[in-house]
């Protein structure tokens, strides 16, 4: 699934590998779920279905990613990436939304500056 990621918008994650798993764990965190369950092939229940339109929102998003990778990483498809957008986008009318999306994007950012200093410690070690 996150092999599939491409890499953080600003290349600080290194590897693609690393930018899904971020993604995946801290989606998964914020709504208390396990990573696995974001590329489940049921729908599952609400939250489950939410937190995974969030993630492919995010990934499209926030990762500049296509609407057809997006899907692919979490087992759906073009069209299924580009209602998750809509469903997300409309929902950020709402502030509880919009602050989670938000607070999500700076974990994604933070996650990318940690991974970018354990590249430097590793390379100058």
């Amino acid at each position: 699934m996150m092999e599939l990621l491409g890499e953080h918008r600003n290349g600080s994650f290194g590897r693609p590998e690393r930018a899904g798993l971020a993604l995946g764990a801290i989606v998964a965190a914020a709504f208390g779920l396990r990573p696995d369950d974001l590329g489940s092939a049921r729908r599952g229940a609400a939250d489950v279905a939410f937190a995974r339109q969030v993630a492919m929102y995010l990934a499209h998003t926030h990762f500049r990613l296509p609407l057809t990778t997006a899907g692919e990483l979490f087992h759906r498809d073009r069209t299924t990436a580009r209602h998750a957008c809509k469903q997300v986008e409309e929902r950020r009318d709402d502030p509880r939304v919009d602050a989670l999306l938000a607070h999500l994007e700076r974990s994604l950012d933070l996650a990318a500056d940690i991974a970018r200093l354990r590249s430097r410690t590793v390379s100058d070690a």
